[in-house]
């Protein structure tokens, strides 16, 4: 069966999405996420202290680009004034997708009052804004955002790799730096019995992420040990997808 985003007007809510797909093995004909920037180009600054992440979507335009803007703000003591608007399709975000008429663009949240968001907009440059959960128009993009401590990456595909230095981490038996540990790269991708496995998130605890195997729908992830969120300087080292990256 075809998975339609389009059973909101106008759009799906990323989170919903999020959470419909992160139960669903991969498959070709599900929409899964590019990471736009080699590791390379994205800044350290980009990436340190990051509380979560802000989802963007909004309608793909006739070549399938994200259209619309999102309206800045900048805090004036207490409060935020409007300061400027932001085309979305010019956002170097950290990944995305084009799927179904709608795209998707997820930027490092580094801070957050009440429904602002401070986010950074070019992860080459750390360029930052603050953004506003509350969007006015209707017809316009969604903006949402999740935190990494929250409970809703359960079940998430995640991208170990990417971001890691030389594109390696490390699977810890505990959530503990100085636990026992294993090396964790494309070429020797996390195992259960010897056999390459569907990685989720099962928990977050501390600065670690607890990965589990998808065995079955509905079975309970298999525990597989834990992976570190951010380095000693406090730069994030995974990045959490919808669904296994293919």
């Amino acid at each position: 069966m075809r998975l339609s985003l389009l059973s909101r007007t106008p759009l799906l809510s990323a989170l919903s999405l999020f959470v419909l797909l992160a139960a669903l093995p991969a498959r070709a004909d599900l929409p899964h996420e590019t990471i736009y920037l080699p590791r390379a180009e994205i800044s350290d600054e980009a990436l340190r202290n990051v509380i979560g992440i802000a989802f963007i979507t909004t309608m793909t335009g006739p070549e399938e680009e994200p259209t619309g803007e999102l309206m800045s703000y900048r805090p004036e003591g207490d409060a935020f004034e409007p300061d400027g608007t932001l085309v979305i399709q010019e956002l170097r975000a950290i990944s995305g997708w084009e799927y179904d008429l709608q795209s998707l663009r997820k930027l490092p949240v580094v801070e957050r009052r009440g429904h602002y968001l401070h986010v950074v907009i070019d992860a080459h440059t750390n360029e930052r804004t603050w953004i506003s959960e509350i969007q006015e128009s209707e017809t316009g993009p969604d903006v949402e955002f999740l935190a990494f401590d929250s409970k809703q990456w359960a079940w998430s595909g995640i991208d170990l790799y990417s971001l890691a230095p030389q594109g390696q981490t490390r699977l810890h038996l505990a959530p503990r730096p100085d636990a026992r540990s294993y090396q964790l790269s494309p070429a020797y991708p996390p195992r259960r019995n010897g056999q390459s496995v569907d990685a989720r998130i099962l928990q977050i605890r501390g600065n670690f992420l607890q990965l589990g195997d998808m065995v079955d729908l509905d079975q309970p992830l298999v525990p597989l040990g834990w992976v570190p969120l951010t380095d000693e300087n406090g730069v994030l080292l995974i990045w959490p997808v919808f669904a296994p990256m293919c």
